[in-house]
């Protein structure tokens, strides 16, 4: 992961991220929807969660909102992003720890019953995605439940192409300079294919490993700790 870049990209993303990240990515609001109701806890749950690579705050906030004895650790790398969702989710303050750091690198806390994961993994590389799925799930308690949002390959070349081509489209036609924003993917993001990242998830431990929802290079995937 280039990290001093991603982390720039991002401080600078801050401030219009919330209004600019459904102009880029089809059916974001409704992929936080689904993750929303495949959390299989009651309301009245009193769950530790992590939300790895949270921004400013989107996943987050749905979950504090839902799930009212929840207490939720967000973790991203991003200085303005965790001011920003420090400010969004201040309502929750004191359910919400903010923490700065690099998923790949650092510790980010133990005793997890729900993870979630929204459009941050694609910045590994495949040994670190492979090395950060053991990380998740020597980090989350058993019962435990794991939702990845993310961009993803397609199962073959020409399928990826495809794919890249019709979400060019859907950046221009949402009024976006696609040019701008696919080269910079081409230059930060590493995404590898659902089929590879359920298989690894499998082989770091985690039962009931699925893609849940896709469309295109998108897709909402994961597993659970038994």
């Amino acid at each position: 992961m280039k990290v001093d870049a991603v982390r720039a990209r991002f401080e600078q993303a801050a401030f219009d991220y919330d209004g600019l990240i459904p102009r880029l990515i089809p059916y974001y609001r409704e992929q936080q929807d689904l993750i929303l109701q495949l959390i299989p806890f009651g309301s009245n749950a009193n769950i530790k969660v992590l939300d790895l690579g949270a921004g400013t705050g989107i996943l987050s906030a749905l979950i504090l909102q839902a799930f009212p004895q929840a207490n939720v650790t967000a973790f991203d790398m991003a200085e303005n992003m965790l001011k920003i969702c420090q400010t969004n989710l201040s309502a929750f303050r004191e359910r919400l720890t903010l923490q700065q750091g690099n998923f790949a690198a650092d510790d980010f806390g133990s005793g997890y019953d729900l993870v979630v994961s929204g459009l941050a993994i694609h910045h590994l590389e495949g040994a670190g995605k492979q090395q950060l799925f053991h990380k998740l799930f020597a980090a989350m308690n058993s019962g435990g439940i794991l939702l990845i949002r993310d961009i993803v390959t397609g199962a073959t070349p020409s399928l990826t192409e495809q794919y890249e081509q019709l979400w060019r489209k859907y950046m221009k036609d949402c009024g976006e300079d696609d040019a701008t924003y696919f080269q910079a993917y081409l230059e930060e993001d590493i995404p590898s294919s659902v089929e590879e990242q359920t298989q690894w998830l499998a082989e770091a431990g985690f039962s009931e490993v699925g893609c849940h929802w896709r469309y295109l290079n998108f897709a909402v995937f994961g597993g659970a700790k038994k």
